[in-house]
């Protein structure tokens, strides 16, 4: 049996190593103990709980490796073994051994109480040469087999205690295939209780910075946002034209009135006011300092009409996770801090929505805002003007899941 237990430890140790950088927890191992029961022949049921029809074997007895395909079902593939009695059989100690690959169907995927119908089909090892089952009377049954096939189906429970850590009990039944006569000669309960663990964390595709994050608590939501700001597609940048200015002394390619030379804005038809740059929206506020160019809106507002707002980043259920949209908005709202806003400093705020328990979701904000804060640390906006804020309580389902930013009233 160390044998056994060293063989199974081995094989936990690889598939540790091999898939621990995963993402998004969707492969996980489950390691545990087994009881294999004999019941009674023809009766499931019966002494069910006689310590004579079940055989303990210790941790590591059982495991199971697999991969949660969507949120409701998953695959892997299933081993036990140990040294089993087969009350049934009158066979003692005798080496048990189960491997079987099957799906799993899970019913509340997101919850800390996680149930599921497991079905599988497999291989199955019991030495059964020159044995012989009295049936009733002097009728014997006689085999002379050890190698198996069966199918395999029952009942499992997750307790998760953290996100990625739980304890797993499971019960499966077990019919052996073997012949019309064999009825159930062959088939037996198997049971497990163990640990469940699932590998990797939420996917995030920047490195984290080791910059200090400053957190403060907040009661109540305190801006709303425009979702206009993803439609600006403005000006890359003003640089970039300047560095392009023609040489040529009395050329106007845009014919507004300023030579290219003294032109901040060559390719645009602009005002001299504001060294021929263009101010769209006529707030005086020319478009390149203009947070909200198309719109006409204050100086205090930097050009918005009710403060500058940022589009939300949005997050899937139970996620922390950027998505290609995410990044996107993203990289716009890097723009407009690194241009537009070079001075100002901003809040960072994570929301869930109403879903699951309240300190989960307290914790689930503050890990959606750190990962727009690393995502923005990453492409260059310096980490001492943002501060990332957490909810003191959930807000409504249909404003949850996700992060807003805001400007720093100083």
């Amino acid at each position: 049996m160390k044998n056994v237990n060293f063989f199974i430890i081995a094989l936990f140790a690889l598939f540790s190593s091999g898939f621990s950088q995963h993402s998004q927890k969707k492969w996980f191992i489950r390691i545990g103990a087994n009881d294999i029961n004999y019941y009674p022949i023809n009766s499931p049921f019966k002494d069910f709980f006689q310590k004579k029809n079940n055989s303990i074997n210790p941790l590591f007895s059982n495991i199971e490796f697999g991969y949660n395909i969507t949120k409701n079902i998953g695959g892997g593939v299933n081993a036990s073994l140990g040294m089993v009695d087969n009350n049934r059989w009158k066979i003692i100690d005798n080496f048990f051994v189960k491997f079987s690959p099957g799906i799993k169907f899970y019913f509340f995927p997101h919850n800390w109480l996680d149930p599921y119908l497991k079905l599988g089909a497999g291989y199955h090892y019991f030495d059964y040469q020159n044995r012989k089952l009295r049936k009733s009377g002097l009728k014997i049954y006689q085999l002379d087999k050890k190698n198996f096939f069966l199918l395999d189906g029952g009942l499992g429970m997750n307790f998760w205690i953290v996100s990625n850590f739980g304890v797993n009990v499971q019960s499966n039944y077990n019919q052996v295939i073997f012949s019309s006569k064999s009825k159930d000669y062959l088939n037996f309960w198997e049971h497990s209780i163990g640990v469940v663990y699932r590998f990797g964390g939420e996917y995030n595709p920047y490195p984290d910075k080791n910059e200090s994050k400053k957190i403060v608590e907040i009661k109540e939501k305190e801006n709303s946002y425009l979702p206009s700001l993803i439609e600006k597609k403005e000006e890359k940048n003003i640089e970039e034209n300047s560095e392009n200015k023609i040489c040529c002394k009395k050329e106007d390619l845009d014919n507004d009135g300023i030579l290219d030379r003294e032109d901040l804005c060559p390719n645009k038809f602009g005002l001299k006011k504001f060294k021929g740059c263009p101010d769209t929206d006529s707030d005086n506020i020319p478009d390149h300092e203009d947070v909200c160019p198309k719109k006409y809106g204050k100086k205090e507002n930097k050009g918005c009409p009710n403060g500058v707002f940022f589009p939300p980043i949005l997050f899937d259920l139970g996620k922390f996770s950027l998505s290609p949209n995410s990044l996107a908005i993203i990289d716009e709202i890097y723009e407009i801090m690194i241009k537009k806003l070079p001075n100002s400093k901003f809040y960072i705020n994570g929301y869930t929505d109403s879903y699951g328990k309240h300190s989960y979701n307290k914790i689930l904000s503050i890990k959606r805002a750190n990962s727009v804060f690393e995502a923005l640390v990453y492409k260059g906006i310096d980490p001492s003007r943002m501060e990332i804020r957490k909810l003191e309580k959930s807000v409504k389902r249909n404003k949850g899941r996700l992060v807003e930013i805001t400007i720093r009233r100083s």
